[in-house]
């Protein structure tokens, strides 16, 4: 069986080609030139956008994961319409692979659930772009035939983004709960990830959605909690309205020149949200469990923050070994 990836470099992707090659799968990559390649993987350059590419690509192949995605939400929304989008559209056109498997968000679904907790009939309407942009991508998965995964945000080691401000932030005792901080968060630990995707190879049926997400179901502030004792601080307890941290963020990232180091209005919009998932479909259906809690991935992470944080200050102190 040959499989192919397309963002086979990226968080996910990197994942899932391990996982499927230890399992003596033929995987084969879609990407970019310069890119680094993954040596246990076939590679094919080329682009989402360029159709001649997809065609030598997709040559042969039983399945096709698609998790391509632009997911900053400071990117243009013309480069994330046209990645998250077109180029879905462009590999569908193309396919002639017996499965293909949609990595979709629930940010389709928007912030403001219409239903607690809400499942794979709820209604969907997107808060921003970048869920405007999954939630059309899937539209055209859908008509296709293809099977969609639709994850929580996800976490674990090596994603840092987002997550590292936060716990910067709370090291430094400098962290808010955004509103009450009584409101349901809900993400998926990697690994869970990978075996909904695994599973959905197997199991997963056409023209269907299945919602992802982990194992536990904690509060935003129990979450800040996990974090500190990991941390080894306390938790500093105080509160701002999502409505004024926003406010301040606009006038404190005018002044960051590095845009990377933001903490950016939608992390206040993902962290303030009540949002709570019914898995049982994934459950009965593709025999999805999910095992990883927030208490074993965070302080994973939290571990590699730690790590991270004393190789950045080590740097200086070896580049004035280097000069003297």
């Amino acid at each position: 069986m040959i499989v192919l990836i397309t963002g086979g470099t990226g968080r996910v992707g990197k994942h899932l080609v391990n996982a499927l090659t230890k399992e003596g799968e033929k995987v084969r990559v879609l990407i970019r030139e310069g890119m680094i390649e993954n040596e246990s993987a076939e590679v094919f350059y080329g682009n989402i956008l360029d159709k001649e590419s997809l065609k030598k690509a997709t040559e042969g192949v039983d399945v096709i994961y698609h998790l391509a995605a632009i997911v900053d939400y400071l990117a243009s929304k013309d480069l994330m319409f046209n990645v998250n989008v077109i180029g879905t559209k462009n590999l569908l056109e193309v396919s002639k692979a017996k499965k293909f498997i949609y990595l979709s968000s629930t940010a389709v679904m928007g912030k403001k659930l219409k239903e607690i907790p809400a499942n794979e009939n709820t209604p969907c309407h997107p808060s921003d772009f970048y869920g405007e942009t999954k939630f059309e991508a899937e539209k055209l998965v859908k008509e296709a035939g293809g099977i969609i995964i639709r994850s929580a945000d996800v976490f674990g080691p090596g994603f840092k983004e987002g997550y590292f401000s936060v716990f910067e932030m709370l090291e430094q005792g400098k962290m808010t709960i955004f509103g009450d901080g009584k409101n349901i968060i809900q993400y998926t630990y990697i690994d869970d990830l990978i075996q909904a995707l695994f599973l959905a190879k197997d199991k997963g049926k056409s023209g269907e959605i299945y919602i992802i997400t982990g194992k536990d179901i904690k509060s935003q502030k129990e979450l800040y909690e996990i974090i500190c004792k990991h941390l080894g601080v306390p938790f500093v307890e105080k509160h701002t309205s999502p409505s004024i941290a926003k406010s301040i963020l606009f006038f404190k990232n005018i002044r960051k020149k590095n845009e990377k180091s933001k903490f950016i209005s939608e992390y206040v919009n993902k962290l303030a949200a009540n949002r709570l998932f019914d898995i049982t479909k994934a459950k009965n259906e593709l025999g999805y469990e999910p095992k990883v809690d927030y208490e074993t991935g965070l302080a994973e992470m939290v571990e590699e923050y730690k790590k991270s944080k004393q190789q950045e200050e080590n740097i200086p102190e070896e580049q004035s070994k280097e000069q003297s």
